[in-house]
């Protein structure tokens, strides 16, 4: 599975008109005989997952399912409804004297599989507030436990197959910090799976010292040299980060005119039309998805109307593995297509097939996004009488 990692985009206007494919996105259905006080933390693990229809968590975690309240001063309302999640996604382990920085989790459930190659639109909407953590960590330890409040980015989705524990990077990972200054903003971005995802995971998924947030340089040394003449666990300003999370949204994008006639277009106008690799084969894969048949029939389709033309099919991938394994993959794929196209009655004449590996990249491969696009197949058109 390759991660997808995205910067943050904010949007503080619309909504999303396209089916929502999460279960239960704004929290309000609780399980039977749930039961959530306003303006409390969840104190156990097993409190979340016991409260919240379909959403679970893990051992050791206790992320909450909060109720707002007009005189709760640090969530008065909702983004919708009555309720909403909250996870830490922020707290180095030498602040609490333990070797793993501790952040929160939670699993939601999709109605269906996401299809493999079609584009989704995520979204979900978040609050962060200085005073929330304070709270809460004023509770896990005592009133005057030392607090020092951070906005942190990293808010990951990891989406999987099954719904086991995460073991890898996120597919999409909103990286740099948030910040709304105790308002609800949404985030949202889109993404294209390479499996038929059903179920997803939110939360921050890589080391605190990857993590960006807001405070200085200066201010860590600050708090590591403190925290290091601290005798008690109890003593250590606490570095931390909270995300109040509401209103849950994957939503499939329309589908693209992929048409035979735009493929035409754009193979006579601009000599070239590219496929991205994920609608064509699985990560690392030369066999062809069963979605590949319809977008290589239309190219099947172009090259019968026009006999006179000659395209040469190219292989590229994006830079990550070595050499010689990327020219071998990208070759395996181009010839993958060829075959296709011979198998669908196209004459060998009018096509040919080669391997470029990783050596022509269209986009920067040191983002998830980059590789994205560099991970194609393209069909140039070479000859037309």
């Amino acid at each position: 599975m390759r991660p997808f990692f995205l910067s943050l985009f904010f949007i503080f206007w619309g909504s999303v008109s396209a089916q929502n494919l999460v279960l239960n996105p704004s929290f309000e259905q609780l399980k039977p005989g749930g039961l959530v006080v306003a303006c409390q933390f969840m104190q156990y693990s097993a409190q979340f997952p016991q409260n919240a229809e379909i959403w679970t968590s893990f051992e050791g975690m206790t992320p909450d399912l909060l109720r707002a309240a007009e005189n709760c001063p640090w969530l008065p309302q909702a983004r919708s409804g009555a309720y909403c999640a909250g996870i830490i996604h922020y707290l180095p382990g030498d602040d609490i004297g333990q070797d793993a920085d501790y952040h929160e989790w939670i699993r939601g459930r999709l109605s269906g599989p996401l299809k493999p190659g079609r584009k989704y639109r995520l979204e979900c909407w978040v609050r962060e507030d200085s005073s929330i953590i304070r709270d809460h960590l004023s509770r896990v330890y005592s009133p005057k436990t030392p607090v020092t409040a951070v906005r942190a980015g990293n808010l990951g989705f990891y989406f999987s197959v099954a719904g086991g524990r995460p073991s890898g990077k996120p597919q999409v990972n909103f990286a740099d910090p948030i910040v709304t200054n105790g308002a609800w903003m949404r985030l949202t971005t889109t993404f294209v799976p390479d499996q038929p995802f059903q179920f997803f995971h939110l939360g921050n998924f890589f080391d605190d010292r990857f993590t960006a947030n807001d405070l200085p340089g200066e201010g860590h040394k600050a708090v590591d040299t403190k925290n290091a003449s601290a005798k008690f666990t109890f003593d250590r300003i606490k570095r931390a980060a909270y995300l109040c999370i509401d209103d849950v949204s994957v939503t499939l994008e329309p589908e693209p005119d992929l048409a035979s006639r735009t493929l035409e277009e754009q193979l006579l106008k601009e000599r070239k039309f590219t496929f991205s690799a994920g609608l064509l084969f699985d990560t690392d894969k030369a066999d062809l998805r069963p979605e590949a048949g319809p977008a290589l029939d239309s190219l099947a389709a172009f090259l019968t109307k026009h006999p006179a033309v000659k395209i040469g099919i190219s292989g590229h991938t994006d830079d990550t593995g070595s050499d010689e394994y990327n020219l071998d993959l990208s070759g395996r794929r181009a010839k993958a297509v060829f075959e296709h196209l011979v198998a669908k009655g196209i004459a060998t004449t009018q096509i040919e097939w080669k391997a470029f590996g990783e050596t022509r990249p269209v986009a920067d491969n040191t983002t998830e996004q980059g590789r994205q696009k560099n991970r194609r197949v393209e069909c140039i058109l070479l000859k037309i009488r």
